[in-house]
């Protein structure tokens, strides 16, 4: 040991004369960082073994991280830590988990990497004071504060008719914006019915026309004509009564919205954050499920998880860096289900006036509705209604529970009324490779006692369904189940003229008077699609038996089924050709079998703003039944029509129908008329083109795609609606579109970059489409004499000189007539007639140009400041008047 000692000391050395500074350390300027955010340059004590900040709360005020992280990491910079050089990346070569140090469990302490090749010094610190990758979202959308209130309508209109009949309905439904969060609301319907021998008649509702305003973006206020719809939507709550009355009426009803929540946001679960040193792939598993992939820059990341499942697990992140799994991380995850993790009530209350079917009869109602989450899994919905003095309860459970892949959902559900009804209503979903649904109800109306009767009364009836299909074999197997019972009125009841239900209202009703009908019936089948030499191929296999009670004693039915569907589409660059050919054969125990076959074919043409179509079938049956039908279907910027006529012809007789439809949307608010073809659901976006000065200009200008939906082509000047879902986020794309027929280059500024939309009914988007223009002229100048104007100065645009030869190649964002020269002293105009034009390019071939007085220069092209540089430079200036506001 002595020996060792006496050698070691021996060989021990002085640290080399000039490195003394380095072992004793010395303050070096290194970029700070923090997983990809710079705090920008500091000074740092670095020695051979550690590193220190001189002055570290600034720092990580630059970050932005809290208070309390500062409190936490101010002292453990304050000190001396290993420098970690070792783990920094190579420029040249980086190795796969180099740059990155796993983060201390220990809120006080932190690890550091100093990159001396960069210089940069990359902060570790704990998980838990990591600014979050992206900022904080809001549960509620915000609209759009630069939409604008408009009227918005959309329309449809159809007629039918036939051997004697005819038949005409419209009907449309219409938003118009009111103040900041208001707007009104209609929906109406049109029928004409006119028989031959039985004259006409027609019929005109509203079935809604009310005025909303939302409160807060959490709650509203609807006053009007209204019926259920709005209580089993994202407007006005997610209340799935089933069983309660709750018709149309007129009055006021009150209310929370879930119209603006973030469903993103709902559905994220406890965050999830990923650090990165460089661009990497992130695996997230379940055990040995794989949930999701992610690819992802380098930084500090949090994972998107609204696709992952609900319920509280571990999830493993698994990062590969260049292909190789360089880390694996466990964090805990939970998520509770969409529908029931809101911590905020729902309710409603309305009252007003049924609206029946004789206007004159006034009947109260009242209605309220609570729902509650009793559990991320479980919500329970209350209801009561008043009607015409009969009060009813219902009472709903949901649930959903998720165990790993296997999927639950279930209800249950109770009514009762003071006028005797009673009704129980229980289904339960199961979702895994088998899906399974059961759904019972049991109804127990007031007119099944016979005690009350009136319009409103809830009906009589039993029915029981289950369901269940599986994929087999590349297809899907199915098998289904029906049991039904329906009571009705005594036959003589039924047909007394004054009241089409029934007895008419207040009648009394003896209970002999019931008659029970049961139905069963049980089918299965198995289906198929797959695709064999170009063709697609659809099969259809099933079996059914049925049995129904009836009057004149029990029918039994049973029988089988065969279907096949060949289909074969043949595209071209302008059109697209479907031929279609079909074979259904049945036999049923109480028929002969029956064999029946189709054939069809239909064109299709495209184009940027619409399309349209032409189609022939041809229908025949084994028993001498036989029909022919054409088709035209067209959408164009003023809406989309179809109509189609039909020749029925059996043994005996012949009839020929017709039926015809058009629908279309229009949107009118500050900026005038705009006119859609689709049909839209409340709000819109208002598309302009620019309309340039060129007139000769025409063709296709841009592309614009909203809300998902085809693109639109558009052409110049052209003004559009495109209608929106209301209450939807959404997105509005525009870029340029590559046209031949257009003469210039076209490019939308601004293009590729989309806006999101949130706009509330009766809101309008306003989209101008700025257009950039390119016109570009190929050519060479020369003078009187046929010289080349070698070095003559452009002066239209800013643009290079002539060459020797006097060549140019000019781009103007307009189209030029003449071009004006300047050689020196000489001012020249130089007429441009194209000669030949390629694709946006004219070509002009040689041009002659003229000497030009000074004074004869258009105005446009004086007052830019340039062209007054260059004439003064050659001693022309003094000619031209000074202008005011020249342009550079």
């Amino acid at each position: 040991m002595a020996a060792v000692l006496a050698c070691a000391a021996a060989g021990a050395r002085p640290v080399p004369a000039g490195f003394e500074d380095l072992v004793a350390g010395q303050t070096e300027q290194l970029d700070v960082r923090l997983m990809g955010r710079s705090a920008g340059v500091w000074p740092v004590f670095v020695t051979p073994d550690g590193v220190r900040l001189l002055d570290p709360e600034p720092v990580l005020t630059a970050l932005e991280l809290s208070e309390e992280a500062k409190a936490a990491l101010v002292p453990a910079l304050a000190a001396t830590l290993p420098r970690n050089g070792h783990l920094a990346c190579d420029n040249v070569a980086p190795d796969s988990g180099c740059g990155y140090l796993a983060p201390t469990d220990d809120p006080t302490s932190i690890g550091v990497i100093h990159d001396e090749n960069e210089g940069v010094l990359n902060l570790f610190p704990a998980r838990q004071w990591l600014p979050s990758a992206s900022p904080v979202r809001d549960r509620y959308h915000r609209p759009n504060e630069a939409a604008q209130n408009a009227l918005l309508h959309q329309q449809m209109f159809n007629i039918s008719g036939g051997s004697g009949y005819m038949s005409l309905s419209a009907m449309g439904t219409g938003m118009l914006g009111l103040f900041r969060d208001g707007h009104i609301g209609v929906d109406w319907t049109y029928n004409r019915q006119q028989q031959r021998g039985l004259g006409s008649r027609d019929t005109l509702s509203f079935n809604d026309l009310y005025l909303r305003n939302d409160l807060a973006r959490k709650h509203y206020v609807q006053v009007g004509r209204m019926d259920r719809r709005n209580l089993s939507s994202a407007e006005g709550g997610n209340f799935a009564f089933s069983m309660l009355p709750l018709d149309r009426f007129e009055g006021v009803r009150f209310g929370t919205t879930q119209a603006y929540l973030d469903r993103a946001v709902i559905g994220q679960g406890s965050p999830l954050t990923v650090l990165l040193s460089r661009n990497a792939r992130v695996d997230a598993y379940d055990g040995q499920r794989l949930l999701q992939s992610f690819y992802l820059d380098s930084g500090i990341n949090d994972l998107d998880t609204t696709r992952f499942p609900t319920g509280s697990y571990l999830v493993n992140l698994r990062i590969f860096e260049d292909g190789v799994l360089v880390r694996t991380e466990d964090a805990p995850f939970s998520k509770s289900g969409a529908t029931w993790d809101e911590d905020s009530r729902q309710w409603f209350v309305q009252g007003g006036r049924l609206i029946t079917h004789d206007e004159r009869d006034h009947r109260g109602a009242l209605q309220a509705g609570l729902r509650l989450p009793l559990h991320p899994n479980l919500a329970m919905t209350v209801g009561s209604a008043i009607v015409d003095n009969i009060a009813y309860g219902e009472l709903r459970l949901e649930g959903r529970k998720a165990l790993g892949t296997h999927e639950f959902t279930g209800s249950s559900a109770m009514l009762r009324g003071d006028d005797g009804s009673r009704g129980l209503q229980q289904q339960a979903t199961y979702r895994h490779r088998v899906s399974g649904t059961v759904y019972h109800q049991r109804m127990r109306g007031g007119a099944c006692r016979g005690n009350y009767i009136n319009p409103e009364s809830l009906g009589c009836s039993d029915a029981l369904s289950a369901s269940l299909s599986t994929p087999l074999a590349g297809g899907n197997l199915y098998f289904g189940y029906t049991r039904r019972t329906t009571y009705t009125l005594g036959r003589e009841q039924n047909l007394l003229p004054w009241f089409e239900g029934g007895l008419p209202p207040g009648a009394p009703w003896r209970p002999g008077d019931r008659e029970g009908q049961l139905t069963r019936t049980l089918q299965a089948n198995y289906s198929r699609s797959f695709q064999w030499r170009g063709m697609s191929l659809a099969t259809r296999t099933g079996a059914f038996t049925q049995h129904t009670g009836a009057s004149q004693g029990p029918r039994r039915d049973n029988g089988v089924y065969v279907n096949l569907a060949v289909s074969r589409v043949v595209r071209t660059p302008m059109t697209t050709r479907q031929d279609r050919v079909g074979l259904d054969l049945q036999h049923g125990r109480e028929e002969q079998p029956r064999a029946g076959y189709r054939i069809g074919r239909t064109r299709r043409w495209e184009w940027g703003t619409g399309y349209r179509e032409l189609g022939a079938e041809f229908n025949g049956r084994s028993n001498g039944q036989n029909s022919a039908s054409a088709s035209v279907r067209q959408q164009d910027d003023y809406g989309a029509t179809a109509a189609t006529a039909s020749h029925y012809r059996s043994r005996d007789q012949g009839e020929t129908s017709y039926t015809a439809t058009h629908t279309s949307s229009f949107a009118v608010g500050r900026g005038g008329l705009f006119w859609g073809s689709e049909y839209g659901s409340g709000a819109g976006v208002a598309v302009q083109v620019d309309t340039p000065e060129d007139i000769e200009l025409n063709g296709h200008a841009a592309e614009v795609r909203v809300a998902g939906a085809r693109r639109q082509t558009l052409r110049f000047g052209q003004r559009r609606l495109l209608p929106l879902s209301s209450y939807t986020l959404t997105r509005a794309e525009v870029q340029d579109v590559s046209a031949h027929d257009v003469a210039a280059a076209v490019r939308v500024e601004g293009q590729g970059s989309g806006q999101s939309l949130f706009l509330p009914p009766g809101k309008l988007w306003m989209m101008p489409i700025e257009l950039d223009l390119t016109y570009t002229f190929i050519g060479s100048a020369h003078d009187d004499e046929g010289v080349a104007l070698h070095g003559a100065r452009i002066l239209n645009a800013p643009l290079p000189s002539l060459g020797n030869d006097g060549g140019f190649i000019a781009d103007f964002p307009q189209r030029e007539k003449t071009l004006y020269l300047l050689q020196e002293n000489r001012l020249m105009e130089c007429p441009l007639q194209v000669r030949e034009r390629r694709s946006v390019v004219f070509m002009v071939g040689a041009v002659r140009c003229q000497p030009l007085a000074v004074d004869r220069l258009p105005s446009k092209i004086q007052q830019q400041a340039r062209v007054q540089r260059l004439l003064r430079e050659q001693a022309l200036g003094e000619q031209l008047p000074s202008v005011a506001g020249a342009q550079p």
